[in-house]
């Protein structure tokens, strides 16, 4: 396979979101420089496959629009050893303070925690982004206030969230995603670790006809909304409902869309935000 370099130069504020952008893109592997360019700007670089760098140049265009000024690079890349690369980048993450995500190469002995461990691959959820810890970080939060016996984990992707549940001691856990491709990974990574009992369906949250104490929605802002009033129906009346994936200029069109609902809890880290809403009164 040939690879393509992108070699982003963009201020330091700038950076982190840049470098979680990219790896949502599909970049196996982004490298920040700690040291900055003349002008004061930080380098970011991801390697992309050559056949989608054409999307991946047309994405990274428009998100670095409002940016301000930001110079991008891009040139063939030599041959390199990508396992050892990809490796690199996926490392243990302790979350919160019952969890831990790690890949199968690299498990740490967490004393205390559920250590949950993913095969990072095709499908999103690995624990190395903002906006999947914050969710973990939520689904914590709301099994340890009670009241948690059922789940449902859309958008499920490498079915991350769902053994988290499981792991937590939910006893009935159902994961959807549209993607029939990534069930069958998600599916090794629940049995991997323990959680056989969760139901893995592929369809969206509108097909559901039960109610759940707690509904985790870890997608894309334009997903929140179109989906806002069947993630409100499979949501119990005193459930909660959390929604993830938004960046924070995102955050009153997505709350816009849940018109009698309220914000309880709201996570931020860099650029992305997670939510946690209940019904007003």
């Amino acid at each position: 396979m040939e690879w393509v370099l992108l070699r982003v130069a963009v201020a330091p504020a700038t950076a982190d979101p840049l470098a979680d952008f990219l790896l949502a893109e599909g970049a196996p592997a982004v490298v920040r420089e700690t040291e900055s360019t003349a002008e004061g700007r930080i380098i970011v670089e991801a390697h992309v496959p050559a056949d989608t760098h054409g999307r991946v140049a047309a994405a990274l265009a428009s998100y670095l629009a409002h940016a301000g000024d930001a110079v991008v690079e891009s040139a063939p890349l030599a041959d390199v050893d990508w396992e050892a690369v990809f490796r690199r980048h996926h490392h243990p993450v302790l979350v919160g303070r019952r969890l831990a995500v790690a890949p199968p190469w690299d498990v740490p002995d967490a004393a205390g925690r559920e250590v949950i461990v993913i095969e990072p691959g095709q499908a999103f959820g690995t624990g190395q982004h903002a906006t999947t810890r914050m969710c973990l970080e939520e689904i914590e939060a709301a099994v340890a206030a009670g009241g948690v016996v059922s789940a449902l984990d859309v958008g499920t992707g490498s079915g991350l969230l769902a053994a988290a549940l499981a792991r937590l001691g939910v006893p009935c856990v159902i994961a959807l995603d549209v993607d029939p491709d990534v069930l069958p990974r998600a599916r090794a990574n629940l049995d991997r670790n323990g959680a056989r009992e969760v139901r893995l369906i592929c369809g969206r949250a509108a097909a559901c006809r039960r109610c759940f104490d707690l509904v985790v929605a870890n997608l894309l802002a334009d997903s929140i909304v179109q989906d806002a009033a069947a993630l409100a129906a499979v949501t119990a009346e005193q459930g909660r409902l959390v929604l993830s994936g938004l960046l924070d200029t995102q955050v009153k069109a997505v709350t816009a869309a849940f018109p009698a609902w309220r914000t309880v809890g709201m996570r931020a880290e860099d650029r992305w935000r997670a939510l946690t809403l209940t019904r007003a009164g």
